[in-house]
C-alpha cells in the first residue's frame, strides 16, 4: 500500500471531486436512464487514497434504495462510447 495522502493532500483532491459531482443531487445512469441515484457524499477510499463516489438509489426496490453503493470517482466521471456517441456514464438530472 502506497503511504497515506497529507490531510491537505486529501482536501484537494475532495475539493476537485465536489466540483465534478454535486452531492445531494440526482443522476441517472446511462445504461438504465430511468433509474435514478442520489449521491449521498464523496469519500475516500483507504486502500487506494482515491476519492469515492457514495450514492443510493431513489428508484427501484426499496430494499436496494436503503443500500449505500461507492464507485471510484473515475469511474463515476467516466465518458461511455455507445454507438459511435460519447457520454457521461452518470447525468445530473436538473428538477
Amino acid at each position: 500500500m502506497s503511504k497515506h495522502l497529507s490531510e491537505g493532500e486529501l482536501i484537494k483532491l475532495i475539493n476537485h471531486a465536489a466540483s465534478l459531482v454535486e452531492v445531494g443531487a440526482t443522476y441517472s445512469h446511462y445504461r438504465n436512464p430511468e433509474n435514478q441515484y442520489i449521491v449521498t457524499s464523496l469519500t475516500v477510499i483507504v486502500a487506494t487514497q482515491s476519492i469515492g463516489v457514495a450514492y443510493r438509489k431513489k428508484t427501484g426496490s426499496k430494499a436496494l434504495q436503503e443500500v449505500i453503493w461507492i464507485r471510484p470517482l473515475e469511474s463515476w466521471i467516466e465518458q461511455i462510447s455507445i454507438n459511435k456517441e460519447v457520454i457521461p456514464r452518470f447525468q445530473k438530472i436538473n428538477h
